[in-house]
């Protein structure tokens, strides 16, 4: 039962939902096996996939061929995160959308017209070549990038993260963020423009009301259909995790954050949530079993520790408050990109003072 007296847990909807999706989500590697697919047991210590995810026409489920156990998409969060009946389902319908039902509705009598099903909300992906197309240095972000580090160092930012440009608001050099999952699979991509006058106290920073999301901006230009869903769950930067298995993670907020990181400290891995409402177990599962640095703004320290203090079980976070410590009184939501373009401004400085 959910956390209502009369509401439950949609039971056939959850169990409905692709076993191989869900074990996704989970953070797990999935390979094909077959017109099936497997991967490591979560009930035995295994070393070769033996877990068998069988799906198709009234099949839905997990299976090992090695221990005998399995079961349904719960049975799977279950075992695999160690939660109750209860965590579970409350993980699979935040996740995938699914809602309660009421006591009333559970016990129709065959008679009654039953009541319609909520649709679930099935998310779409936008095809990599829409994104290579856009992949460029020649947008505003990097324009100031170029100012601060070698030029071959933010060539290599921009093939790794794809960074691209896009003309808005008068603009023809705004900034492309893509949002690409550990699958490699497009969720959406922000576009912002920065500042790239270096004698202007917004050098490289953007308006707040310059961000716009590209997908609808091509779904109303007919480049993408008209009733997909396009939405950034995912953090910025996951696709990288896999690509880097041994790095230690840091978790910041903005993109632009991300990219400043990864600059100047190469050896991490930087990701960001993209918002603050991104800061939640579903969102930070591909960060599974990894050692984290999180990096939140001057204002926001104790926000983000009260936020991964619950998933500690998930992830080795370790909170900062660096940002924090070197903000300046008058710059209260003062990031780690400000910390670092203040510092490689004045290397640039003093570059031009000894000339």
């Amino acid at each position: 039962m959910n956390s209502t007296n009369n509401e439950y847990f949609d039971l056939e909807r959850l169990k409905a939902i692709s076993v191989v999706e869900v074990a996704r989500r989970l953070g797990h590697k999935v390979w094909r096996a077959g017109v099936n697919y497997k991967m490591v047991c979560p009930w035995h210590d295994d070393h070769n996939p033996s877990l068998g995810l069988v799906t198709g026409t009234d099949k839905n489920f997990c299976h090992c061929y090695v221990c005998g156990k399995g079961g349904s998409t719960i049975n799977l969060v279950m075992q695999s995160e160690n939660w109750s009946f209860k965590d579970a389902c409350q993980w699979l319908s935040d996740t995938f959308g699914v809602g309660t039902v009421t006591s009333s509705h559970r016990l129709l009598r065959p008679k009654e017209k039953p009541v319609e099903k909520e649709v679930v909300k099935e998310f779409n992906y936008i095809p990599m070549e829409m994104v290579d197309e856009l992949v460029t240095v020649e947008n505003s972000l990097c324009q100031c990038l170029m100012k601060m580090f070698r030029p071959e160092a933010v060539e290599w930012l921009v093939e790794e993260y794809r960074i691209g440009s896009h003309p808005m608001w008068g603009f023809d050099n705004c900034t492309v963020f893509p949002n690409i999952d550990h699958y490699g699979r497009v969720c959406n991509l922000k576009v912002q423009h920065y500042d790239t006058d270096p004698a202007s106290q917004q050098f490289g920073h953007s308006q707040k009301n310059q961000c716009y999301m590209l997908a609808a901006i091509w779904k109303s230009g007919g480049k993408l259909p008209k009733d997909g869903c396009y939405e950034a769950k995912c953090l910025f930067g996951e696709h990288l995790l896999e690509r880097y298995p041994d790095c230690i993670v840091a978790l910041v907020e903005s993109p632009k954050n991300a990219l400043y990181g990864a600059l100047a400290f190469p050896k991490m891995v930087w990701v960001a949530t993209g918002n603050k409402t991104m800061l939640q177990r579903k969102y930070l599962m591909p960060l599974r079993g990894r050692d984290i640095i999180v990096i939140p703004d001057a204002d926001a320290v104790k926000e983000w520790a009260d936020a991964v203090d619950g998933m500690k079980d998930l992830a080795n976070f370790t909170v900062s408050d660096f940002c924090e410590r070197m903000a300046p009184a008058d710059q209260p939501k003062f990031d780690i990109a400000d910390y670092i373009q203040q510092e490689r401004m004045a290397l640039v400085d003093a570059d031009w003072s000894d000339s």
